[in-house]
């Protein structure tokens, strides 16, 4: 699904929640509740001293198969930060870790991941041909966070194909990090508004990153727009998109800066002197060396 643009702007649907999300901030003062409205980097949780934190891409997705947990058990041991991992519902309600709407790709089953129950999806494995062996499956939310271990940063990418199903995901992604314990370690991202809009207006105090693609004239216009409403604590370019400049108009805003998807050597080092906060790469044992 290409990311949305203006029109959804004016669905009714968006204009309600934006209309309360800043009706909730001027009753509090404060652009999340719990952090004061101010100019300035803030640092804090996404943000270290010596060097960007490395968020593996779908876990260490180069030596294993992408969103598995094996990918996610090699990018913790391999020293990762963070895991970049995206969740989407399948038919019987679970939050599902899985990019692709369909299972085509992944699979060789041209069937919608929200169609088919955990149940059905667990029985497929995943990108056998290029792993063979591996057996590796879809997991659950729960599964990947088990997988990975209790000292990674979540950065989870909501996964919105059509309009209806942001406001779920949304919701239902609140209650699992709360269920999951996950609040003082997440980070949401989306490319789609509804879902993060939905996402702070239901719990303010769960860090929100605006997610886009490198883009000219109005398009940077809107990117622009919608990462000034959605994202309470981040945003994610392209690394196209990066100069030092913009990283430091973002840090006056008081957002880290985490852009996707840097496995090139000289771009982690391009990326590192322009003060970016962390990067989102396929590599993160290479980005590890690499900034190290």
């Amino acid at each position: 699904m290409a990311p949305p643009r203006a029109g959804i702007l004016t669905a009714p649907k968006i204009r309600k929640i934006t209309k309360r999300m800043i009706a909730s901030w001027e009753r509090s003062g404060r652009v999340m509740e719990g952090r004061p409205r101010r100019r300035g980097y803030h640092g804090g949780s996404f943000r270290r001293k010596d060097r960007p934190l490395v968020y593996a891409h779908r876990g260490s997705s180069l030596e294993r198969p992408e969103n598995s947990c094996a990918a996610f058990e090699l990018a913790a041991a391999q020293g990762a930060d963070g895991i970049e991992c995206d969740v989407r519902r399948c038919a019987s309600g679970e939050l599902v870790v899985c990019h692709d709407e369909t299972l085509e790709r992944l699979a060789g089953v041209p069937v919608a991941v929200r169609d088919l129950p955990l149940a059905a999806l667990q029985r497929l494995e995943i990108l056998e041909d290029r792993f063979p062996g591996v057996g590796a499956r879809i997991p659950t939310l729960a599964e990947a966070i088990e997988a990975g271990g209790e000292a990674l940063i979540w950065n989870l990418e909501l996964k919105v194909d059509r309009h209806v199903e942001a406001e779920p995901l949304a919701h239902q992604a609140v209650k699992e990090i709360a269920r999951l314990r996950l609040a003082d370690r997440v980070l949401v991202s989306s490319f789609h508004p509804q879902a993060l809009l939905s996402l702070r207006v239901a719990a303010p105090t769960i860090p929100t990153a605006w997610l886009w693609e490198r883009k000219a004239g109005l398009g940077r216009v809107w990117d622009d727009l919608w990462g000034r409403l959605c994202a309470s604590a981040a945003l994610h370019p392209q690394a196209e998109a990066v100069t030092a400049a913009q990283v430091e108009r973002w840090h006056d805003r008081g957002m880290a800066v985490n852009p996707w998807t840097v496995d090139d050597p000289e771009e982690l080092d391009r990326l590192r002197a322009c003060g970016v906060d962390g990067v989102i790469t396929n590599v993160p044992a290479l980005a590890l060396a690499r900034f190290t």
